[in-house]
């Protein structure tokens, strides 16, 4: 049996990290920032990115996207990903690994919706991780997609939703002095999470 609960670590590790979570929205420039990771379906390597967690379900964690983007082309090859959110005030840090797929588009348009319009704009024209010629480029088209919509709600596009990662294996990460740091694994194993202390 592991000593976990003195660190505010509980059985269910998503539970256990929206605590984490919480409190780091209060110590942290950007909290939600996390670096994505996938396996890059062109050359079947690892490729990472940041992106922000927009939610947490009793499921796991949803994040947006572009479904033409390099990521979304990746999870059509292979869902497997892994997170990692840093969290340098708090002295924190949480490894996540599991399964991409996409939330309904319901889901998706409630978040698209709740965006300030410039974004709905931005969303709505950009071809992500396509080539462009220059950055003026990028200025005409969004200004040919501001006037069709103008004075109108912006639709949400057809290659644009939501993403919901689903967790099979956590790891909390609190440093310590000297190194000695604390290292908690949690690994699903049918419907409940073995948990494991890890030296540093």
């Amino acid at each position: 049996m592991t000593d976990h609960k003195d660190f505010q670590l509980l059985e269910n590790p998503l539970e256990s990290f929206k605590n984490w979570f919480n409190e780091a929205q209060t110590k942290e420039d950007n909290a939600p920032a996390m670096t994505l990771s996938s396996i890059d379906y062109t050359l079947n390597r690892p490729i990472s990115r940041t992106v922000l967690l927009k939610g947490i379900t009793d499921e796991g964690l949803i994040f947006y996207s572009n479904y033409q983007s390099h990521k979304a082309h990746d999870f059509e090859k292979n869902n497997e990903a892994c997170l990692v959110f840093y969290w340098h005030h708090s002295k924190k840090q949480v490894r996540i690994q599991g399964r991409v797929i996409k939330t309904s588009r319901e889901i998706s348009k409630a978040y698209f919706d709740s965006r300030d319009r410039q974004s709905q704009l931005a969303s709505y024209m950009s071809e992500q991780s396509s080539p462009v010629a220059d950055k003026a480029a990028l200025i005409k088209k969004l200004d040919e997609v501001s006037k069709k919509f103008e004075n109108l709600p912006v639709e949400l596009p057809e290659n644009w939703g939501g993403y919901l990662f689903l967790p099979y294996e956590f790891e909390f990460f609190l440093y310590g002095d000297y190194r000695i740091n604390d290292r908690f694994l949690y690994e699903k194993e049918n419907s409940s999470w073995k948990i494991t202390r890890l030296q540093p």
